[in-house]
């Protein structure tokens, strides 16, 4: 019994402790812009800094530890407001064998697509039918629709019962991540000028 009550103890302990992690890094961004590398630093707040640090920490009981992961919101055209957050706690091999080699490259190969990215940028804003897609990407329909095959294939939009194309299974997210991703990378390009 007073096994049973420690376990208990432990594990609501680290429920606890997993969703204070979750929710500093919704309150990180929530209050700040894009933080990149030691560019945090910069801001010299306090609360911030002491909810970054929290957020950062690294699992104790693992070796080769990782905390990882991503989190953000964004209002669409229609004012819903969309949130994901996605947090690993970790040893690094352990959620490293999570995805393997092939998995990634074929996922990421959709985000290399030009048309792909071009009719999620649109969907960031909500559905819309392809002709719309099309129209407002300036991309020729038929590759619009072939993109759109693509996508429901990798289950990342759906077609509405009104023939409309929406994102499914964080489409947005993801894409979102790749652009913060770029932009992380074009200031790396830029500073390396």
């Amino acid at each position: 019994m007073l096994l049973e009550t420690l376990k208990r103890g432990f594990l609501a302990h680290l429920i606890k402790f997993r969703f204070t992690i979750i929710v500093i890094t919704c309150l990180i961004f929530a209050a700040t812009t894009t933080l990149i590398g030691d560019e945090y630093e910069a801001l010299r707040d306090p609360e911030k800094t002491e909810a970054f640090e929290t957020l950062c920490q690294l699992p104790h009981d693992a070796e080769r530890q990782i905390a990882w992961g991503y989190v953000g919101s964004y209002q669409s055209s229609l004012g819903s407001t969309k949130k994901r957050v996605a947090f690993w706690w970790d040893n690094i091999d352990h959620f490293l064998s999570n995805a393997p080699d092939v998995e990634i490259a074929e996922f990421a190969s959709l985000f290399t697509n030009p048309t792909i990215v071009a009719v999620l940028r649109q969907l960031v804003e909500g559905k819309k039918s392809v002709a719309d897609l099309a129209k407002e990407s300036g991309i020729p329909e038929n590759e619009v629709k072939e993109a759109v095959e693509k996508l429901m294939k990798a289950t990342l939009v759906i077609r509405t019962e009104n023939n409309l194309i929406k994102p499914h299974n964080d489409a947005i997210s993801f894409f979102l991540n790749f652009v913060s991703m770029t932009t992380v990378h074009l200031g790396h390009v830029k500073s390396e000028k």
